[in-house]
């Protein structure tokens, strides 16, 4: 429930972001299975309902750490060079503002 809060505040203040739920402690579970906190069916279909990535991790071992960074990181890069290839480029040659305008060259 308080993972749903937030990412419903998180979609609230900056639609489009991606999310990524990460489980705690999986290193636990190679215990005793029953110490799942959450079901995981529930956390998948949950993730899927919001398009997010799902990872289950264990400071502990490092299990999945890595690949959670990995792929924020990537995530990041791919989004990042998509938003520069389909911004609009363009100057407005009616601008009469700016440094070059009242130069000393340009009268």
């Amino acid at each position: 429930q308080r993972a749903k809060f937030w990412v419903n505040e998180l979609q609230n203040c900056e639609e489009g972001c991606r999310i990524y739920l990460c489980g705690t402690k999986s290193d636990l579970l190679e215990e005793d299975r029953r110490k799942r906190g959450v079901d995981f069916h529930d956390v998948q279909d949950y993730a899927d309902e919001i398009k997010a990535e799902l990872f289950e991790t264990s400071s502990k071992t490092g299990q999945s750490v890595d690949e959670l960074f990995q792929k924020v990181a990537e995530d990041y890069v791919n989004f990042t060079a998509f938003q520069v290839m389909t911004e609009e480029k363009g100057v407005d040659l009616g601008q009469r503002s700016g440094a070059y305008f009242y130069s000393c060259c340009h009268h």
